[in-house]
Order: C-alpha cells, then structure tokens, then sequence
C-alpha cells in the first residue's frame, strides 16, 4: 500500500543547456550585487526561473484526482482533475532520437523509452517516462493504489 494520500510525478524540466545558463546567471547575479549594482537582483531572479522550474502531475489518491502542474519550488500551479472516468493506466514504448551538432560534427542517437500514461476516455496525460523497470515499477504502485487496470504495449 502506499504510504502518502498524494504521488508526485516530475514529467519536464528545462533542458541542460538552460539549466546551466541558470547558473552562470546566478554567478553574475551574486557578483553584481556584491559590486552593489541593483541589476544583479535581476538576474538572480531570471536565474532562479531557469534553475528551478519543472512540470508534472500530481495524483490525489484519497480524492481520486489529479493535477497536471507548473512549478517552481514547492509553489505549483495548475487545475485538479477527476478521475472518475480512468480507464487506466497505459505503458508504452517508443523510440527517441536525439540528433546533436556542433559546427561540422553532427551525431544522432537513437534510444528506447518507456512512458506511463493516465489514459482518459478524451486524452491521455503522460506520467513518467524512463527504463522498463522504473516505469513498469510505478504502474504496479498506481494500480495497487487506484484500484485500475494497466494496459503495456511493448512492442514498436
């Protein structure tokens, strides 16, 4: 059984690349304001938007809801959602291809990923995404958790 009423599932984050941009803005930042100009606070403020903003999903097991989220630090925003119309939860695997160049080097690569999705009689709203194990590992915890049945297409 599952020992929290509500499960968080962190679907996206900005890419690396932004991420590090985040950082970089936050030493800038620090530095303008220890050479006491009111601009570094400005990027100290960008710099946090960039560092910390993620989406997801909640699910309220107890109230049979869920909420699709953006947020930034413990603040998320979004609308709850009734489950009552769950007609369960769905893995499939699908195949993901990065393509990165730099100047005239250009590489692709090419990689299987599995995702869980709440399927809905009008949409369906991804959960998670990653190796079988941990995805197929999270279904089992949901569907012993909100009494449903789960569906897992395997095949490309």
């Amino acid at each position: 059984m599952i020992e929290k009423a509500k499960l968080n599932f962190v679907t996206e984050r900005l890419p690396l690349n932004f991420i590090i941009l985040g950082y970089a803005l936050m030493a800038i930042g620090v530095w303008r304001v220890v050479v006491v100009d009111w601009r570094g606070v400005l990027f100290l403020i960008f710099s946090v938007f960039l560092i910390f903003l993620k989406s997801g999903v909640i699910i309220d097991i107890e109230r049979k809801l869920f909420k699709k989220y953006f947020g930034i630090f413990f603040i998320k925003s979004g609308k709850w959602e009734s489950l009552s119309q769950l007609n369960g939860l769905l893995v499939v695997k699908t195949r993901e291809t990065r393509a990165m160049s730099v100047l005239s080097i250009s590489r692709t690569e090419t990689s299987d990923l599995f995702k869980l999705y709440l399927s809905l009689p009008d949409r369906q709203v991804e959960l998670f995404s990653g190796d079988e194990d941990v995805v197929l590992q999270k279904a089992e915890k949901l569907v012993t958790s909100l009494p449903t049945t789960l569906v897992v297409h395997t095949e490309l």
